[in-house]
């Protein structure tokens, strides 16, 4: 379920248009989400490759900027690989679980941030951001005015132009209430053009999730429910349930992005 979508005759972009929007900070800021804070296994995998990524782009860099940094666990690993790191994050709730859960200190709010004037990064990170906001292309400004000479800004986004995305329709998973922008290649690519910004390295996105996770999902499209009933009982599939497994669907861009000359 999504609000309602329009889409853009000239670049592709499809977005929520809609009073609801002028809300989208302050609902963040109240935010709650016990599974996502719960989940840290798998998206520690995924912390771990994305840095590691970043890290052979760009192997010079000494200091990170995690914008929507959520609980905090990309930037818990960052310091512990010894990199300078620290984030921002507009929901109260997982910036007092990052200092909780990971010992991490994280600034409350969005960007522009006036703890952030005047500061520049090697790595800036927009993992999963940009459809969440009512002006991605404000957002990827502010972030690239964050990065040192040769800085890289690293964003991940569903790509709604993708084989899957085609294939689903209205049943793809990144449709979702919170999602209110959508990139294809081409918008994504204005996008990058519009704010001085060039790609240097593309690719697409990989997940790791519990299996009990992925199985929940299949549900909703195959006849699955029954499995997953009795996974609680059976000792082997109890355990396959709880282990992490690599996912890539090829329908999220992972794009690292530089200053334009």
């Amino acid at each position: 379920m999504t609000l309602a979508l329009w889409k853009c005759r000239d670049c592709g972009f499809i977005f929520a248009h809609d009073e609801e929007l002028n809300q989208l900070t302050s609902l963040y800021e109240r935010l709650s989400d016990v599974d996502y804070v719960n989940s840290r296994e798998p998206r520690l995998f995924q912390m771990r490759w994305l840095l590691e990524t970043a890290q052979k782009v760009n192997p010079k860099a000494v200091s990170l900027l995690d914008v929507g940094a959520g609980a905090g666990l990309l930037v818990a690993e960052a310091k512990r690989l010894g990199l300078e790191a620290t984030g921002v994050e507009p929901c109260r709730a997982f910036v007092d679980s990052a200092r909780v859960l990971y010992g991490v200190e994280i600034l409350h709010g969005v960007l522009p941030h006036p703890e952030l004037a005047n500061r520049q990064f090697d790595l800036v990170f927009l993992v999963d951001v940009i459809e969440h906001v009512s002006d991605p292309v404000k957002l990827l400004r502010q972030s690239a005015r964050l990065l040192s000479s040769g800085g890289l800004l690293v964003v991940v986004t569903p790509d709604v132009g993708s084989l899957p995305a085609k294939i689903l329709g209205p049943r793809w998973w990144h449709f979702r209430v919170a999602h209110v922008g959508y990139f294809d290649r081409t918008s994504l690519r204005k996008a990058i053009k519009a704010v001085g910004l060039v790609a240097v390295y593309e690719s697409r996105a990989k997940w790791f999730f519990s299996v009990r996770y992925l199985a929940e999902r299949l549900a909703v499209y195959l006849p699955i429910h029954w499995l997953n009933r009795i996974a609680s009982r059976v000792q082997l599939l109890r355990w396959c349930y709880d282990r992490a497994a690599p996912l890539n669907l090829h329908d999220s861009f992972l794009v690292f992005l530089q200053r334009a000359e």
